[in-house]
């Protein structure tokens, strides 16, 4: 689907009439933005995207990734351009190895990511390093843009932003979106579930978001002993997913 049928489909799904130039309830440009957004969350839960980079170090200890990728949220393996494997650490585990590993010089053979951008290198030398790491999706600006993610879950971004839209609405109504919410986790988990394997055999040093420590019972509306119904002022009787 393009970025225009995901707004789109959502308008109908809050029952907004997508032909209406000026929507009273949910403008184009605000759906268009909780569809980002979802796309956003999806991939942070599943890191499906994924890029590798040549990364020239300059001798320097500490980085801040994303001003050199835009993209960047956090690395999933590091190598030397010899194929040499470059590991993790913490900065505890710096700090007890080398007192000066802040200044030592040599070939780098350990980083430390911490956060969305910072990563620490030890040891400092200027060379080129090998990065896969981890890439934020492209965000959707044109109505022919296309989501960066699989085909296949173009749908749950839907389920996505359906929640993000009535929040504005007040706890009641929003509420009434958790099961829209359940089946966008659902889908990030089976996404997850596929990422992880692949990332274990690739030997890579992270793993995505773990899915099954996630308590989906403390979500209203979620929880089997409350009740949870898809609807609402705006969205139009026994409305089914699209």
């Amino acid at each position: 689907m393009i970025a225009s049928d995901l707004v789109n489909r959502c308008q109908q799904r809050l029952n907004e009439d997508p032909s209406i130039t000026t929507p009273v309830y949910y403008p184009y440009a605000e759906v268009l933005s909780a569809v980002n957004r979802a796309e956003r969350l999806f991939v942070l839960l599943t890191l499906c995207l994924e890029t590798t980079v040549t990364f020239q170090a300059t001798g320097a200890t500490f980085y801040n990734m994303r001003s050199f990728f835009t993209d960047w949220m956090l690395p999933l393996r590091i190598s030397t351009v010899a194929g040499q494997r470059v590991r993790p650490a913490r900065l505890v585990d710096l700090d007890a190895l080398d007192a000066g590993w802040q200044a030592n010089y040599g070939a780098t053979s350990r980083y430390v990511a911490l956060g969305f951008d910072f990563v620490a290198l030890y040891q400092q030398m200027a060379m080129p390093l090998i990065i896969t790491y981890a890439q934020a999706p492209a965000p959707m600006v044109q109505a022919t843009d296309t989501p960066s993610i699989n085909e296949d879950y173009h749908p749950a971004l839907i389920d996505g932003a359906i929640p993000w839209l009535r929040v504005k609405e007040g706890g009641q109504e929003f509420q009434k979106t958790m099961p829209y919410l359940k089946r966008f986790l659902a889908e990030a988990d089976r996404e997850a579930r596929y990422v992880r394997t692949r990332n274990l055999a690739a030997r890579y040093d992270n793993l995505p978001y773990e899915m099954r420590r996630l308590d989906r019972s403390k979500f209203a509306g979620i929880r089997p002993d409350l009740p949870s119904a898809v609807g609402g002022r705006d969205e139009k009787p026994g409305a089914s997913s699209q």
